[in-house]
């Protein structure tokens, strides 16, 4: 692969953790599928170390993918909140049909 193609596929991997991020902010998972495929692939044929000219779009992929890091994670956190209030309504719930069951026992 010659030094512009190189360069052409770090650009093309920027735009595509660009893109995952866009996919993430909307929701979208149905459109990660493909971008996965094409950024593995683009992957696989580059050097085992990059040129330096390429560091300007690996600092654009890895921006967009600490933004992914940070926005699933933030979600994971309002997830993990979310499971949190149904744990403590299932157990205000048990606690309640215990004390249910009882007063009718009794």
């Amino acid at each position: 692969m010659s030094a512009a193609a190189d360069l052409t596929a770090y650009e093309r991997l920027a735009e595509l953790a660009e893109a995952e991020l866009a996919a993430c902010e909307a929701e979208r998972p149905e459109d990660l599928e493909a971008l996965y495929a094409e950024a593995t692939e683009i992957r696989a044929s580059l050097p085992g170390r990059p040129p330096a000219e390429a560091e300007p779009s690996l600092r654009r992929a890895a921006a967009a993918q600490q933004r992914i890091g940070e926005l699933l994670g933030g979600r994971l956190a309002e997830r993990g909140g979310d499971l949190e209030q149904v744990h403590r309504a299932r157990e205000a719930a048990h606690a309640y049909a215990t004390t249910a069951n009882a007063r009718a026992s009794a």
